[in-house]
């Protein structure tokens, strides 16, 4: 899951570029602030609930990783918000900066990935999910 994280800070941070610095700060300062907290936060789990020391399947049966989704879900909700904001918030100021008739275009691409998202937040949702939380006996 580090590796996830780093992922979706790196991409993340690439949206950032061209903004004002000042929007680069704050964004990027919640941006990397939230991964460092998850990966910190998730190593202290693993550590404490003996994810190194353990075998995998004896660590899933001893219910380790439902402790683990509880501090995932929120982390990935957050993540989905963060990187849905600043995607929308990008759309708009190219949306704002053109003043020919293309301008629409933009906002169509607001709404085209909004849709989106809407159907495919839940499927992600529900995978994570199903990583952590034993949905059968």
């Amino acid at each position: 899951m580090e590796i996830f994280t780093l992922l979706f800070a790196g991409l993340t941070l690439l949206l950032l570029i061209g903004t004002t610095k000042k929007f680069k700060l704050y964004t990027g300062g919640i941006v990397l602030g939230a991964a460092a907290l998850f990966i910190i936060g998730e190593i202290i789990i693993k550590v404490q609930t003996g994810f190194y020391t353990l075998g995998k399947q004896e660590w899933y049966n001893q219910g380790y990783a439902e402790t683990m989704g509880k501090w995932v879900m929120p982390f990935f909700l957050l993540g989905v918000a963060v990187f849905l904001i600043i995607v929308n918030i990008r759309m708009i100021q190219q949306f704002l900066k053109r003043k020919d008739g293309i301008r629409w275009v933009w906002m169509a691409f607001v709404v085209v990935i909004d849709a989106f998202a809407v159907f495919i937040v839940p499927v992600l949702l529900f995978v994570v999910a199903f990583m952590f939380f034993p949905f059968a006996p």
